[in-house]
């Protein structure tokens, strides 16, 4: 996934694409961090997690924005998200998510910890941690 990434930015360079050139560069900044401080190379598991973090991160972003009227934030932010959720593969629907949290309640998760775990397990990437949480509560009454 990192060579993915790599690839993407420079495609995006030779286009010239100030914003995605910009929100890549982030991204392997990251990635790069992660394999100083813990002296690894990241797997793709750990970039998945690093993307679903960076698109938290502009999500929260927005909000903050959304309470100072700042519209330009915004318009940038939710470019941001567009480009990192390519990485992030097909994401499950809600009905899907609360199909798959209804199903491990019924196997014996009796509560949100364990749901959230068990959704990571068998669909890591593929869901909105925030979402997740929401249904599992409705789902648990």
């Amino acid at each position: 996934m990192k060579a993915q990434i790599q690839e993407e930015l420079k495609a995006a360079m030779r286009a010239q694409d100030k914003l995605k050139v910009t929100t890549l560069r982030g991204l392997m900044a990251a990635i790069k961090q992660i394999e100083v401080d813990k002296r690894i190379e990241v797997d793709s598991d750990t970039v998945l997690a690093l993307v679903q973090k960076e698109i938290k991160k502009r999500r929260d972003s927005i909000g903050f924005a959304e309470q100072a009227g700042r519209a330009d934030l915004i318009e940038a932010d939710k470019a941001e998200i567009s480009i990192l959720e390519t990485f992030l593969g097909a994401q499950l629907s809600e009905e899907e998510l609360k199909a798959a949290i209804t199903k491990l309640v019924s196997e014996g998760a009796g509560n949100i910890g364990q749901i959230m775990g068990g959704l990571k397990k068998s669909y890591n990437g593929q869901f909105e941690g925030a979402v997740a949480s929401r249904l599992a509560k409705e789902v648990l009454g």
